[in-house]
């Protein structure tokens, strides 16, 4: 019969954007998985750890070089835990080319931080750093959403400054739980 076609040889336009859809998808997982891999193993490492669900993605699920530490569940974590995980996390990813990190709650950024310094102090904690001055010199480093400073960096007598920084770590602690 002239003109007429096998539809049997012609792909259906919806089975290929099908096809490319699920392509995709599944590129982004994978791609995703190059940062939640290593933090999730990091994080399986340490039993005190399942105090806390963090998940480690790539921001917006595609920029190359921000990463989203997020903090879904937090049972009864106390603040060192929090500083734990995200310590962990830094040391997992300390060897990636990032450029910033956020912070977030349920998906809600609360925090933002530069990737430099978060690589330096993942080194820092994997080469065992005291974690003490980690936990206190991290508030000053930490910028809110907007790109502003979330904490003041302290001078004076060294007492008040250890303070003020323990401080800022717990505010630090508590805003990051409370979003």
């Amino acid at each position: 019969m002239v003109g007429s076609h096998d539809k049997s040889s012609r792909a259906k336009p919806w089975l290929v954007a099908l096809g490319i859809a699920i392509a995709a998808v599944a590129a982004v997982v994978i791609y995703n998985l190059t940062v939640f891999l290593p933090v999730d193993r990091k994080l399986d490492d340490d039993h005190r750890n399942e105090v806390a669900t963090l998940y480690a993605y790539r921001t917006g699920l595609l920029h190359p070089s921000r990463v989203t530490l997020d903090l879904r569940d937090v049972g009864n974590a106390a603040p060192v835990d929090l500083f734990r995980v995200m310590f962990q996390s830094a040391d997992a990813l300390s060897e990636h080319n990032i450029t910033e990190v956020t912070l977030a709650r349920d998906g809600k950024a609360v925090f933002k931080m530069d990737g430099d310094e978060f690589r330096d102090m993942g080194r820092a904690y994997g080469l065992g750093e005291n974690t003490v001055y980690l936990m206190r010199t991290l508030p000053e480093k930490l910028e809110r959403p907007d790109g502003t400073a979330a904490y003041g960096t302290w001078s004076g007598g060294w007492l008040g400054v250890l303070t003020r920084q323990m401080d800022d770590a717990t505010d630090f602690a508590q805003t990051w739980v409370t979003g």
